[in-house]
């Protein structure tokens, strides 16, 4: 009886705070969706912050574990790489409160917050860092720093999401994909003959 409250709080939660940002969202509503008693949340939760917190874990945890099982079933590196950059991209457009963070400044309100999300960051970057160690291995890649080359495709994912995953479509944000994908894999500079 305790967890499925739990998830009914959390599930409710999220759909609030995603739609109306932690600001706006009162336990009172949360509760009212959930169908519990306000102070059922306070006993599990102890705060609103931490209901907040919970969410954004939860997004993470979800996030991680879809982009990881997508990446799995991709046989090549560069296969695994395209497969992880998608995968990450439609994930995250599911991440509402993930991506609202920067744009309601709770990750400068709480830090905890932003250490979730940094703690998405790493995760993602050792994604990358396992594809792209493969490939090397395997002589697909020819990268000599994958740490550094691993965190420096992160953080630019990361400066896309905010402007693709709420101003852009799927279609768009897949197309704008490729042509990243086709600068990484073939260059962009002419052999010299």
């Amino acid at each position: 009886m305790k967890k499925e409250k739990v998830e009914s709080i959390l599930d409710s939660a999220t759909k609030m705070f995603g739609r109306y940002g932690i600001q706006k969202t009162t336990l009172n509503e949360v509760a009212s969706l959930a169908r519990v008693a306000k102070a059922t949340i306070y006993n599990y939760f102890g705060s609103k912050d931490q209901v907040y917190l919970e969410v954004l874990q939860r997004e993470v945890d979800d996030v991680i574990n879809k982009t990881k099982a997508v990446v799995e079933k991709a046989s090549s590196p560069m296969e695994k790489f395209r497969a992880f950059v998608l995968a990450k991209f439609r994930n995250m457009k599911e991440a509402v409160n993930i991506i609202n963070l920067a744009r309601e400044g709770t990750d400068t309100l709480m830090p905890k917050a932003c250490s979730i999300r940094d703690g998405l960051f790493e995760k993602e970057v050792e994604m990358v860092y396992s594809i792209f160690e493969l490939g090397v291995r395997e002589g697909v890649f020819r990268i000599s720093d994958t740490t550094l080359a691993a965190r420096a495709i992160g953080f630019a994912l990361r400066g896309f999401e905010l402007t693709w995953l709420v101003e852009e479509r799927t279609e768009r944000i897949e197309l704008y994909l490729d042509g990243l994908m086709d600068g990484l894999f073939n260059g962009i500079l002419i052999p010299k003959s």
